[in-house]
């Protein structure tokens, strides 16, 4: 009878700690299942996620009624619930279709240096001189990673121009060459006095793409491969996104790119970076940015709490219609990518025209389609 009650415990034991990595298998499997990892979007009806289909139906209509938008992709749950496209004079109605990022590339290039940062490259508070002395990149000796992060390096000549806009459908017209740094005599129109000058890092935070690109040659430098293969192949393969380059116009001639803009790429794959810090930084089930760099990212910076690390943030209520714990990135003529925490939603928006989307206005057309508006 002792030998058969051991026997019992046994079996209740095996059986329960079967159970328990029965469970644990089963939790790894839900955290892994969000998002589409390496692969495409997993659909599904926004019924099952709370959602209501008429709802979005008529969130797009406001949305597309300014005649430039080209896509709206609505993610809830790591699921792809709802997209619309529309063909423009600079676009097709496909989910493939490559837009400008503008500025919100820039929120690409602050995954890159987290991922440099995870990989073990380079620390927040490393000097960027460092890595890209400053008789090449224009920046003072004293900044650090950090202050190009949040915008206050200080400032820069040491310039590259802008995105270029997307053709008309019907210009044939071939891409221009790569964009190489210029030094410039002054600052840009607006900019402070001093700006690139004689401020000092650290002292005043002025939004200005031209120290961000300056991140490239710093991760450059840091891995021992141009910024561009860099990117490609340690952020873009794998974050599975389908769509993604630079416009030729954005790689210099050493391969480096221009991190404040010029990326090409889809709604679908904008929406995978929304994706990627809604999960604090976990991809496919695993680590692929460290949880404090994307905690940080998504925080107020210290001289200005409407920005993070390349991203804008909403916890001043900048955008009153949004709610307060939204985060964007956000580039010229509406390129939108929306992170709602609290709704586990992300909104991707892209587009091109005379009329552009705003963030107040996206959110005009969509707070009829998210769930607390349901609630209330």
């Amino acid at each position: 009878m002792k030998a058969d009650s051991g026997t019992g415990c046994d079996r209740r034991r095996l059986l329960a700690g079967g159970l328990g990595l029965l469970a644990a298998s089963s939790a790894q499997a839900r955290i892994s299942a969000r998002g589409p990892g390496a692969g495409p979007w997993r659909a599904a009806r926004p019924e099952d996620h709370g959602l209501s289909s008429a709802a979005l139906e008529m969130a797009a209509a406001r949305i597309g009624a300014t005649g430039e938008r080209q896509g709206l992709v609505i993610i809830r749950h790591g699921r792809l619930v709802f997209e619309r496209y529309w063909e423009t004079p600079y676009a097709r109605a496909t989910p493939e279709w490559r837009n400008v990022s503008f500025s919100a590339g820039k929120s690409f290039g602050a995954t890159m240096v987290g991922r440099a940062i995870t990989e073990g490259l380079l620390k927040l508070d490393d000097l960027a001189a460092r890595y890209h002395p400053p008789e090449r990149s224009g920046l003072k000796p004293g900044v650090t990673i950090r202050h190009m992060l949040t915008m206050t390096s200080g400032g820069t000549l040491n310039v590259k121009p802008s995105s270029v806009p997307p053709r008309r459908l019907d210009d044939p017209a071939p891409p221009g060459p790569g964009v190489e740094y210029a030094w410039q005599q002054q600052g840009e129109p607006g900019s402070p006095s001093g700006y690139g000058v004689s401020i000092p890092p650290g002292q005043t935070f002025y939004y200005d793409g031209a120290v961000a690109d300056h991140l490239a040659d710093v991760v450059a430098a840091a891995s021992g491969m141009s910024s561009h293969r860099y990117m490609m192949s340690h952020v873009v393969r794998p974050l599975g996104c389908e769509t993604l380059v630079y416009q030729p116009e954005g790689i210099d001639s050493s391969d480096n790119v221009r991190l404040g803009g010029s990326i090409l790429l889809s709604c679908r794959d904008l929406a995978r970076l929304g994706q990627l810090y809604l999960d604090g930084g976990r991809w496919g089930g695993r680590r692929f940015i460290d949880a404090s760099y994307i905690k940080e990212a998504t925080s107020p910076s210290p001289l200005n709490p409407s920005y993070g690390f390349l991203w804008w943030l909403n916890g001043t209520g900048r955008i009153p219609n949004a709610p307060r714990s939204m985060y964007m990135a956000a580039g010229a003529r509406g390129q939108f990518c929306f992170v709602l925490p609290e709704e586990d939603m992300v909104v991707a928006t892209m587009g091109f025209g005379r009329n552009s989307l705003t963030a107040e206005g996206a959110f005009a057309a969509l707070n009829v389609a998210l769930p607390h508006v349901a609630r209330s």
